[in-house]
């Protein structure tokens, strides 16, 4: 067997066991279980991103930042806790600040250190929050599940029509394997996604409210997707981590779904009840 077909087989195995918990808590009457995992996924999204952007920082600092990230996380998705938001961000943002002063190691990167540091609380705990939010909303998990689709499928149509008839490179310094005719094929099947959403399972989405939610979000996912490929390639780095087996890291799996999240979550809250 070959290392390619014996990946899939893993890929496959950890799908089949890991959709049906997922599916379990989206459904689940109430959002705490959801919030709980979102949680746990924004800890172990941080712990992989400053394990890459901090690896010339001691390991106490990156572990300081995962709790302060996790401090910034928990204030979004707990309601009890949200009006102390910018209290906490600030905080934060003031913590990492001051963690690189007196402890700056190479002072010359410091600065990028620190900023990268407090990038991270907006980058893992932000976007990614707006799923357990979700759950806190009227109609929330059919929302959760057009999210989901909306970007599964734009991955798959993106990667399955690139390779059909992609002949130009989409951002070859960046992810040299995408091209221009897989981002419109990936397009393509995010209003699929959301067709379907409409005949199956949210006949309260109007036409011009899948055009709306399909066509930004999937763009956001396929800009996502560049966005975490720039940091691993910037880093030297292939995958994010190992958690998953057969599909790396958290932040491998959630890179174009944290940058659909936020559009579609205000799309949901403000717009669509309009």
């Amino acid at each position: 067997m070959t290392p390619a077909n014996k990946n899939l087989i893993v890929r496959i195995a950890s799908a089949v066991v890991l959709a049906p918990v997922l599916a379990a808590v989206i459904i689940w009457d109430r959002p705490e279980p959801m919030t709980l995992c979102v949680q746990a996924a924004v800890i172990i999204g941080l712990v992989e991103f400053y394990w890459i952007v901090l690896k010339d920082d001691p390991a106490w600092m990156r572990v300081a930042g995962v709790f302060l990230g996790a401090l910034v996380g928990a204030t979004i998705a707990w309601p009890p806790l949200l009006p102390f938001f910018p209290w906490v961000l600030v905080g934060c943002t003031l913590a990492a600040a001051l963690l690189h002063l007196f402890h700056f190691g190479d002072l010359a990167s410091a600065p990028a250190r620190t900023g990268m540091m407090v990038f991270g609380f907006i980058y893992v705990p932000l976007l990614l929050t707006p799923l357990a939010l979700f759950k806190r909303l009227p109609d929330g998990v059919d929302w959760i599940f057009l999210s989901l689709t909306v970007t599964w499928f734009s991955d798959t149509g993106a990667y399955a029509v690139g390779r059909a008839i992609g002949k130009r490179k989409l951002y070859k310094a960046i992810s040299p394997g995408k091209s221009v005719e897989g981002a419109i094929g990936g397009l393509c099947f995010s209003f699929l996604a959301a067709v379907l959403a409409k005949f199956w399972y949210m006949p309260q989405l109007g036409w011009l409210d899948a055009v709306l939610v399909a066509i930004p979000g999937g763009a956001l996912g396929q800009m996502g997707d560049l966005v975490e490929s720039m940091i691993k390639r910037g880093y030297k780095v292939k995958d994010s981590g190992w958690i998953i087996p057969g599909h790396g890291g958290i932040l491998d799996r959630v890179d174009a779904l944290i940058f659909c999240l936020p559009y579609i979550y205000i799309y949901a809250r403000f717009v669509f009840p309009l």
